[in-house]
């Protein structure tokens, strides 16, 4: 892996990272059905995080 494919990967680790965080701190203001909405983004985002850390390990 390049310097630049390697930088690349941290840049969306902390992206989806911050998107997570954002995502949990707004969860509490939710309705009931926007909550449910917010869940599936916050595991979608959570999985690309593992990808992103698997893709780092095996660099």
């Amino acid at each position: 892996m390049t310097g630049t494919d390697h930088s690349k990967l941290l840049h969306d680790l902390r992206s989806k990272c911050s998107s997570l965080k954002s995502a949990a701190e707004l969860y509490k203001d939710c309705s009931p059905a926007e909550k449910k909405e917010m869940l599936a983004l916050m595991n979608a985002a959570a999985a690309e995080i593992t990808r992103l850390l698997s893709s780092l390990a095996a660099a």
